[in-house]
């Protein structure tokens, strides 16, 4: 397996694994506290990964990329995480996380409305299969 492909499945892996560590503490807390906690706990690692970075940070980057970039940590860190742990308190992880990795279905939208990229067969069939899982989950009843 190629070293990119690695990664991304390392990825896919940790991803996967924080709905469930979000379901074991959300009985002792809520989502705001969770969120707030997992942010503070991953500033250390983040400073030290940028430790090892080759070029200095304001050096790689401009401050066009960094409003960009800010916006991404508000959505995503902050608030699509605060959805995502009060998805998985009321739904469950295995309910709540097919629905959270819906996002290909809107980065496609907001793609072709934002970024004018084309839409290919593929996408298509992706982004219905997307839609055809998501009616599946949400006609489930929870167990």
């Amino acid at each position: 397996m190629l070293y990119g492909e690695c990664l991304a499945l390392t990825s896919a892996v940790l991803w996967g694994t924080i709905p469930v560590l979000v379901r074991k503490g959300l009985p002792h807390s809520n989502a705001s506290v969770a969120v707030m906690l997992g942010l503070l706990a991953s500033v250390p690692l983040l400073l030290l990964v940028f430790s090892f970075y080759p070029h200095p940070v304001p050096q790689a980057v401009t401050p066009q990329a960094a409003a960009w970039f800010a916006a991404v940590g508000i959505m995503g860190p902050c608030l699509g995480r605060v959805f995502n742990y009060l998805g998985v308190a009321r739904l469950g992880a295995a309910r709540a996380t097919p629905l959270i990795n819906s996002s290909p279905l809107f980065t496609t939208i907001l793609a072709l409305v934002f970024l004018r990229e084309q839409i290919t067969l593929k996408i298509l069939l992706g982004v219905l299969c997307i839609v055809a899982g998501i009616t599946v989950l949400t006609r489930q009843r929870r167990a």
